[in-house]
């Protein structure tokens, strides 16, 4: 049965770590799930309340395929409070695991940092009360340009009802770029009239403390540069 997903209307992203990690506010495993594309089909599972995981004798560790995957989307994550995954190719390649690889990804599912190396997967993902706080690793960084332009658009559609096009790729770049400095978003500020939709955004620093970042909400009183949805086309206006 599905449940209605609670979308935060703001959204934070610092990528001020090496080995391409990211931490975030507003970012849901619903949103990151239905915003990276291609969706990862196989989960290993190190942090968790979901009924349905399937178990590997040989790692001893859960995990999850794309028979489940939809479920566990649907499931309240939330209510999990820690939940950490990594993602993987194929069932076999649970079987093939070292004993230094299952190390490294029981460390990471205990601390959320790599003991000695981040695990060989497309992503590490980490996340406390869902949409609070993520701290994730990728191997590729298209793949958080991707899912950042994706999860914006996403989050817009469901706060407001209506329809928008694709971030285009310069833009998705420019905002990926942001990030560096951390990017901060709030959506519950957009500007809307007949003509165009702008949201605000800004470059506010480093933060792992979460509390500290929905603080921003009521310290940000001037926006120096906007997205701006006009006319079915997206400009960054600074």
């Amino acid at each position: 049965m599905n449940k209605m997903k609670k979308t935060r209307d703001m959204i934070y992203v610092s990528q001020m770590h090496p080995n391409n990690c990211f931490y975030s506010y507003g970012v849901e495993f619903h949103a990151f799930m239905n915003g990276v594309s291609p969706r990862p089909e196989n989960l290993i599972l190190l942090q968790h309340q979901f009924s349905n995981a399937q178990w590997n004798p040989h790692s001893r560790l859960d995990y999850v395929t794309r028979e489940e995957l939809d479920e566990l989307i649907e499931d309240d994550v939330y209510g999990y409070g820690d939940f950490c995954w990594v993602d993987f190719a194929r069932e076999e390649d649970l079987d093939a695991l070292s004993d230094n690889d299952v190390a490294e990804l029981l460390f990471f599912g205990h601390f959320a940092r790599p003991l000695h190396q981040v695990p060989k997967v497309r992503f590490a993902y980490y996340a406390h009360d869902d949409g609070w706080f993520n701290k994730l690793y990728v191997t590729d960084l298209h793949d958080y340009e991707v899912l950042l332009a994706n999860v914006i658009v996403e989050k817009l559609r469901k706060l407001t009802g209506r329809e928008f096009g694709p971030i285009p790729t310069e833009i998705s770049t420019a905002l990926l770029q942001f990030t560096r400095d951390g990017l901060y978003i709030d959506l519950s500020k957009a500007i809307m009239d007949t003509a165009e939709y702008k949201i605000p955004i800004a470059a506010v620093g480093h933060f792992t403390d979460m509390d500290n970042v929905y603080e921003l909400r009521n310290k940000i009183c001037e926006y120096s540069t906007w997205l701006v949805y006009s006319k079915s086309v997206w400009k960054l206006i600074h």
